[in-house]
């Protein structure tokens, strides 16, 4: 796991300006890989390498990572584990390796196969550039569902790109400013972070990118999207005998985490009281010796720490509380958003910095966790409430009186099928929004529902499509801070159900083994109920809670802030404000989380003194 930078010349040459930038945007997430750092440059591109040092920790695995007729050279960050695999076909094509790192695999696997079949080969999280002199062309990619993050600017002539937004930010001539519509979209509770970045001018690349770039510009691809995935015959089976549907999620799930547990340095688990990733610490002690994991144990509030407990005992792994209260959290929770970017964090993001920091504190570098499972396997209540609102909506349109009436009413609710989605309910202003403001999503839900038109009944369909839906929407979310927040800790983040087979499994699923009984994520329960304890696998999701009671009193800072010049509000105006935030703690979350982004970002103020600020405004 790393930080990588680069700059890219469409006219002209390379000059001092951008080797300077790239030490500035390097310096600026030296947190990705404080074990070594690396430049290169030719008269076209200039990159730098931060490395987290994982696999083969010696020198050898230092980047960029170059092949000996320096014909193609890699930045890269993540991890592809299966490159043993992959490894074994290279020197059966005659490649011999100097290390032992998946870095050198990659590197040869994109000379050797091109790049468009590499990619279709690797299983793991990525995020990369390479170059191919061969070529001259440059390659920028991401992982299929966009684990590992990379954003791009362009500035004049050149192309800036970095796993950072805020890398971006220091290159000269490029100036940091907000963009008004990921600032509507956050405040309006939508999830952008696999889309938009929340400074104007700069873009990050979509899960399943891979961009060339050479003389004639940037041309924009995907390897991979789920909806071309999906197998319809598969999908549609409903009639898969339930042991051998069992056998074969458990096998997946076991290969997955063997594999993600491969690493030269510590490596634990984070446990909550849940499904997802108390399966991934109980099977992670078959591979790992010794093994331990986390739990966050809030001092009020809601607490995982008793269901992690029961998890970690029957599974007969050491369990580590780390304990948070309101004056750290608070501190944290101004870092965080530093870090993360947005104003748009969960109440449990400075919970997890909290939580990583502990981690690299004893020593571990490498964290798994369960994130990717609810919505391959259908964990969330919404996919089921979307699913029953799709059997009402069929049932209400069979009873038009016309068949115009029939299809308006198919029409309406095709348009607002997910219950997490912007158009829920239907309502002009809603349909205004969404299409002005947010278009790729909402034509998304269209798109999912045609081309899983074939899958029967109604409600499965929409239950499927769900979770297609949330994957690009709400995980994208969920795995952008996840990666920034580790990443802040200098701490690998894994998540073995975002692993090729187990996705390509879960997509291709028909819903009746993902729903069954009232019970979302059915056939994995079944798996996981060989490993845990029936009554976390029967307890109601609960979704690692933090209180948000630790922010009460921080909407005062609201009062001559940056948000009330930002959105012209009156004093008046502002104090209405401030008193609906006193007793709606997720309106006065995600406002006072702006205003800490704002302070940050526009008004240069560090994150620390924002931390002190929130504790001096809390009601303590």
């Amino acid at each position: 796991m790393c930080g990588i930078v680069g700059i890219w010349r469409f006219a002209g040459l390379a000059d001092d300006r951008d080797s300077a930038d790239a030490h500035a945007m390097l310096n600026a997430i030296m947190h990705r890989g404080p074990d070594g750092q690396g430049y290169w440059s030719n008269n076209r591109l200039t990159l730098g390498h931060c490395r987290l040092a994982i696999l083969d920790p010696s020198e050898r695995g230092l980047q960029p990572a170059i092949t000996p007729d320096q014909d193609a050279v890699l930045a890269y960050n993540g991890e592809v584990y299966n490159f043993r695999e992959l490894r074994q076909e290279l020197e059966n094509c005659g490649i011999r390796f100097l290390s032992e790192s998946d870095t050198e695999v990659v590197l040869w696997a994109l000379y050797h196969w091109g790049v468009d079949e590499a990619v279709q080969r690797f299983s793991g999280m990525f995020a990369f550039a390479y170059f191919d002199r061969r070529k001259n062309a440059l390659w920028l990619c991401r992982d299929r569902l966009g684990i590992k993050a990379l954003s791009v600017a362009k500035s004049g002539d050149r192309l800036i790109f970095a796993s950072e937004d805020k890398a971006l930010l220091r290159a000269s001539g490029f100036e940091t400013r907000g963009d008004p519509r990921a600032l509507t979209l956050s405040l309006a509770l939508q999830d952008i972070d696999s889309h938009l970045s929340s400074f104007a001018g700069i873009r990050r690349l979509p899960p399943g990118a891979c961009w060339r770039v050479d003389d004639e510009g940037i041309h924009e691809n995907r390897f991979w999207h789920a909806l071309t995935a999906v197998e319809l015959p598969r999908l549609k089976n409903r009639d898969l005998n339930v042991q051998d549907a069992r056998n074969a999620l458990e096998e997946l799930v076991r290969r997955s985490i063997r594999l993600h547990c491969v690493a030269d340095v510590e490596l634990a688990t984070a446990c909550s009281s849940g499904v997802d990733s108390g399966l991934v610490t109980a099977m992670s002690g078959d591979y790992v010796s010794p093994l331990h994991a986390y739990v966050v144990a809030p001092d009020t509030g809601v607490s995982e720490v008793e269901g992690a407990r029961r998890t970690c005992a029957k599974a007969d792994v050491p369990l580590r509380e780390v304990k948070i209260d309101r004056a750290p959290y608070l501190r944290d929770f101004a870092t965080s958003i530093y870090h993360i970017e947005n104003g748009n964090p969960a109440n449990s993001t400075a919970a997890l910095l909290a939580m990583t920091r502990q981690c690299r504190k004893d020593g571990v570098k490498v964290l798994l966790t369960g994130e990717g499972s609810d919505e391959l396997f259908g964990g969330y209540r919404w996919q089921a409430l979307s699913a029953k609102r799709a059997r009402l909506a069929y049932i209400l349109a069979a009873l038009g009186p016309t068949g115009k009436a029939r299809e308006r009413r198919l029409d309406r609710f095709r348009r607002s099928a997910f219950a997490n989605a912007v158009l829920t309910g239907g309502r002009v202003e809603h349909t205004i929004f969404s299409t002005s403001l947010f278009a790729q999503q909402n034509f998304f839900t269209e798109e999912i529902l045609e081309t899983l038109e074939p899958v029967s009944p109604a409600s499965a369909r929409v239950f499927a499509g769900n979770g297609i839906f949330d994957l690009y929407g709400h995980m994208q979310n969920i795995i952008h801070r996840h990666d920034r927040i580790s990443m802040a800790s200098s701490v690998e983040l894994r998540v073995p159900f975002l692993e090729n087979g187990v996705i390509d499994f879960a997509l291709n699923l028909h819903p009746d083994f993902k729903y069954r009984r009232k019970q979302g994520k059915w056939l994995l329960k079944e798996v996981a109920s060989d490993y845990l304890p029936r009554e976390n696998i029967m307890a109601r999701k609960k979704g690692f809670p933090i209180t948000g009671s630790y922010l009460e009193g921080t909407e005062t800072l609201l009062k001559r802030g940056a948000l009330q010049d930002i959105l012209g509000w009156s004093v008046r105006d502002t104090e209405r404000i401030c008193k609906i935030c006193d007793a709606n703690e997720t309106l006065r979350t995600r406002l006072v989380a702006h205003e800490v982004f704002s302070r940050i970002f526009a008004f240069g103020t560090s994150p620390e003194e924002m931390g002190e600020k929130l504790i001096s405004s809390s009601t303590l």
